[in-house]
């Protein structure tokens, strides 16, 4: 193979015979070429080992092949999973990822949505817990593809990946029903936040109303952490000392919990079963392993980016609200029991 670091566009134009022009549409599969010529090319391509210019194919072609990625927190490891599962797709493709977090803060997401349209992303996944009608105006505005991960989008044409949050919240508070429990409490994530938070406290919430057993003093509020789990805990041992149960909106919450209970003297799950959300590593590691609703963490980014990738190459596609529902499961481990009669 002939490697030579001068090679240009032209050269291999020159040496296969055809013109600027066709090796820019074979490099660039923009027009039909014939296999005769296209084979020649290539060929010249590959015996020179000549590299385009990225950004001169990007000038070209308008794109910048670059995508937009917005989540919460980098040190949690449900996004983490779901960055892996993008990054696994998206690694045989002709992109790369710019990546921010955002704590959090709604005004900081909206921030980040303009600065990845001025840094020309040709698309964006917003990985989100809420939003308000600016966050929303900022989608509208971004004017490129763009899908969501893990939330409802009130605009309709852009797709959606997530659980139904609301039937694997009532799945899991119905497991702990069925093993015997009436004094369920609940750590659920913050009522601003409509899949994480309000949805699987409303699965839980009707889960207790259904069995006649709901009591509002039995749920606590966190911010989806350790810390927040481990204080939640406290307040609701603090207001009901008989509670026996407590489902938790994600794994870290629960096993915050499970550390004030175990600090407390109170064994899980002899006398407090735990039931988390989320199914993270830490979850089969801790002992006693958690039980918890699994998310498809990985499936949902690969399902995001090839929608996206599908609208980036593919802008004359009909506008359609695809919205995607993955299956979530129920992981039995170590941390609930039944409880004694």
């Amino acid at each position: 193979m002939e490697v030579d670091v001068k090679i240009t566009i032209n050269e291999i134009a020159r040496r296969a015979g055809v013109s600027k022009a066709t090796v820019s549409r074979v490099l660039n599969n923009s027009k039909p070429v014939s296999e005769e010529i296209r084979s020649r090319v290539l060929e010249v391509i590959e015996d020179t080992n000549f590299k385009p210019n990225a950004v001169a194919r990007s000038l070209s072609l308008r794109k910048s092949h670059l995508i937009g990625i917005i989540i919460p927190d980098l040190s949690n490891p449900v996004f983490s999973r779901i960055i892996s599962g993008i990054e696994s797709q998206i690694r045989n493709l002709d992109y790369s990822l710019l990546i921010t977090a955002t704590d959090f803060d709604i005004d900081m997401k909206i921030q980040h949505i303009h600065i990845l349209k001025d840094k020309g992303v040709d698309g964006l996944i917003l990985v989100t817990d809420h939003g308000n009608e600016h966050f929303f105006q900022a989608m509208l505005d971004f004017e490129k593809p763009i899908v969501m991960i893990g939330s409802e989008s009130y605009v309709k044409t852009i797709p959606v990946v997530r659980i139904d949050n609301y039937s694997a919240a009532k799945e899991a508070t119905e497991y702990l029903l069925g093993l015997g429990h009436k004094q369920i409490g609940m750590v659920r994530g913050p009522l601003t936040d409509p899949q994480s938070g309000l949805e699987r406290f409303y699965g839980y919430r009707d889960a207790m109303v259904a069995a006649g057993y709901y009591d509002e003093s039995l749920v606590a509020e966190g911010w989806y952490s350790f810390d927040d789990g481990y204080r939640a805990m406290e307040l609701l041992l603090s207001k009901k000392k008989s509670v026996t149960a407590v489902f938790c909106a994600c794994d870290l919450m629960a096993i915050g919990a499970i550390r004030y209970a175990t600090e407390q003297r109170i064994n899980v799950p002899e006398a407090l079963s735990v039931i988390g959300f989320d199914d993270v590593d830490v979850a089969r590691m801790y002992s006693p392993s958690l039980t918890t609703i699994k998310q498809p963490f990985e499936e949902s980014g690969e399902l995001a980016i090839d929608e996206l990738i599908e609208m980036i190459e593919n802008k004359d596609r009909p506008i359609k609200n695809s919205h995607h529902i993955l299956k979530h499961q129920l992981v039995v481990r170590e941390s609930t029991i039944e409880i004694k009669k």
